[in-house]
């Protein structure tokens, strides 16, 4: 099916992308989307090239934006978040085109960007010359390009980069001998609160290497699933589809680059794979339900764990798909209709206190919201939300729904407790504590995934059992 059947305008100029990256990271500002959410109403409408080229500055200009703002603020009177939202977000992804990326030429990243925001409501002829200039002053800063790291590490000149590093003419980065928290901040674009909380924890060498990690482009993992022949016949057919793949760490893993168009793959629409990350995949496995378990995953949304406990069990088994969130019950309906099996799902009251479904099981899943900092790198806006006084309201939600789950566990039952956090408060701490108001409770087994230390996301998980 052409790209024109499949409503994707092949016609579609340059300036389309940059208009659109404009429109998404507008819609975050002004509208309060996630910017995963804004880009998905978007990238439909482009053919697969420009899909890649979309996402690249759209994820890439919010994931940096802090170091953007720091090296535009030398040509602009007001600070770049104080402009108006296109404005803002134009000199954002022309300078992340600029710096970051190697092989969109200069000239074409400020031409095509400018183009884009002639497009957009509101934006005046002025507005495109101020953008033009300052754009234009940034790149006669930059002195050179290369994949070789610098002699010096910590060279106040020299930001890393897609592929490589940017050397600019005047030193842009605090010095690290004097400010290392705000030296890093500045170098790998996270916010100061949460360097210096990594730093006092990890020490210097590991919180480096994690901010390196949160700042790589994620691979696409895709789990394979029991509806599939084999691994090997799941490779050897997205490899007819025109992905290039390798076989994951783990058995059912699967790693898939570019090259195919996931959206029409027959692997995927016959149920053969899930597109689920290796880490998420590997906390979804500890539970392990025999095929008679009666099953109850209190965080289900979107599905992906959901789908991948159904997957375990028989007629003679049951699963609970419950959310707080009622709106995404249906996604997660659509997730667990392509498994098939007996499940239904159910809508959560907000307090967890009031959580009662009426029933035990015999293993419960609790999948809790979290600060979400084991996934920086695959969610470029979440360092962007998350502030250090969110954590006291994370952490008695977390605890509070750790009770509901308890509540709902048979005696001689399993609990796997998980976030997509790496902080101890979130995790540890938290299962600590309920394992000293519950002596009962037994630890089984318990990991902790660190982003730059393993080959999918960061996150967390605990496998407990409830005593007789």
């Amino acid at each position: 099916m052409s790209d024109q059947e499949k409503g994707r305008d092949p016609t579609r100029q340059p300036a389309d992308v940059r208009r659109a990256a404009l429109e998404v990271l507008v819609d975050t500002q002004t509208e309060e989307k996630f910017v995963d959410n804004a880009l998905a109403a978007k990238i439909g409408e482009f053919a697969t090239k420009d899909r890649h080229l979309l996402q690249e500055i759209a994820y890439g200009s919010m994931r940096h934006q802090n170091t953007l703002d720091r090296l535009l603020r030398h040509y602009v009177k007001f600070p770049v978040h104080q402009q108006r939202p296109p404005i803002c977000w134009a000199l954002r992804i022309g300078a992340y085109q600029i710096v970051y990326l190697g092989r969109i030429p200069v000239h074409a990243a400020v031409h095509q960007t400018l183009e884009g925001l002639k497009k957009m409501p509101g934006v005046k002829q002025r507005d495109v010359g101020f953008v033009n200039a300052v754009l234009h002053k940034l790149s006669k800063e930059i002195h050179r390009k290369q994949q070789e790291p610098p002699e010096n590490p910590d060279d106040p000149n020299v930001l890393p980069i897609r592929h490589g590093y940017c050397h600019f003419r005047r030193p842009i980065l605090p010095l690290a001998k004097v400010d290392e928290i705000d030296h890093l901040a500045a170098k790998y674009s996270h916010p100061r609160w949460l360097v210096h909380r990594w730093l006092a924890r990890l020490g210097s060498e590991e919180t480096r290497k994690l901010l390196e990690a949160n700042n790589r482009v994620p691979f696409l993992w895709v789990r394979v699933t029991k509806k599939a022949p084999s691994r090997d016949e799941v490779l050897a057919r997205l490899t007819e589809e025109g992905f290039e793949v390798s076989a994951g760490p783990t058995d059912s893993s699967i790693d898939l680059r570019t090259g195919g168009d996931l959206g029409a793959s027959e692997t995927l629409r016959d149920g053969w794979i899930q597109v689920q990350d290796v880490t998420a995949a590997r906390i979804g496995a500890v539970l392990d339900p025999p095929p008679v378990a009666r099953v109850l995953d209190l965080c289900a949304a979107p599905g992906g764990k959901a789908a991948q406990l159904l997957e375990n069990l028989t007629e003679g088994g049951k699963l609970v798909a419950a959310d707080r969130a009622e709106d995404k019950l249906p996604k997660i309906v659509e997730n667990l209709e392509r498994v098939g099996g007996n499940f239904e799902t159910k809508a959560l009251p907000d307090d967890p206190a009031e959580i009662d479904l009426g029933e035990t099981f015999t293993h419960v899943l609790i999948d809790a919201p979290c600060s979400n900092t084991g996934v920086l790198g695959r969610r470029p806006d979440a360092r962007w939300r998350i502030q250090k006084t969110d954590f006291d309201s994370l952490n008695q939600l977390q605890s509070a729904l750790l009770e509901a789950a308890l509540r709902h566990l048979e005696p001689g039952g399993r609990l796997v407790y998980a976030t997509c956090s790496i902080e101890p408060a979130e995790n540890e701490e938290r299962v600590s504590e309920l394992m000293k108001a519950h002596p009962d409770l037994v630890e089984i087994d318990t990991k902790l995934f660190l982003p730059h230390r393993t080959e999918g996301d960061g996150g967390y998980f605990s496998l407990l059992r409830k005593g007789l």
